[in-house]
């Protein structure tokens, strides 16, 4: 890939998580700028979801448990109990993710995603090349971090 291609790659995967961000999770929300990294990711409570095809990489979106649960009592209008919170991480995940593979098919990019997987505890994630992360601001509620893990 070039690196003009790959420059491209990185503004469509920015503008499709923003753009399904806010479309996906309706509370007011600030997006800090991006910031690219090589530093190994540590994740304390996430998803993980897998892309393939055209972009090969990972999604990961962390945020403290009452994060994940003030977005849920938002979408669904009701308080999720603590069985339920790993259900609906991984659902959220996914929302964004297919969100995310739609703008990027929109753009003649195509991908797949994988399941989501649930990453709690003190997780170091290492294995990728680099790193985009955004850090996104919720008035009132706290800060969730999305991070694309890039493989090339």
């Amino acid at each position: 890939m070039t690196d003009e291609n790959e420059n491209e790659m990185l503004k469509e995967l920015y503008n499709g998580s923003v753009q399904t961000i806010k479309n996906v999770v309706p509370i007011e929300q600030d997006f800090q700028s991006p910031k690219l990294s090589t530093k190994p990711l540590n994740v304390e409570y996430g998803v993980l979801i897998g892309f393939s095809g055209t972009y090969k990489g990972e999604l990961v979106i962390q945020a403290e448990h009452d994060i994940f649960r003030a977005i849920g009592e938002a979408l669904y209008g009701m308080q999720l109990s603590d069985d339920m919170l790993d259900s609906f991480s991984g659902e959220l995940g996914n929302m964004i993710a297919g969100g995310i593979s739609t703008h990027l098919a929109n753009q003649e990019i195509h991908t797949d995603i994988t399941h989501p997987t649930i990453i709690s505890g003190n997780a170091q994630l290492t294995g990728f090349k680099r790193v985009l992360e955004v850090h996104i601001d919720y008035q009132n509620i706290g800060d969730m971090k999305m991070s694309l893990l890039l493989n090339h």
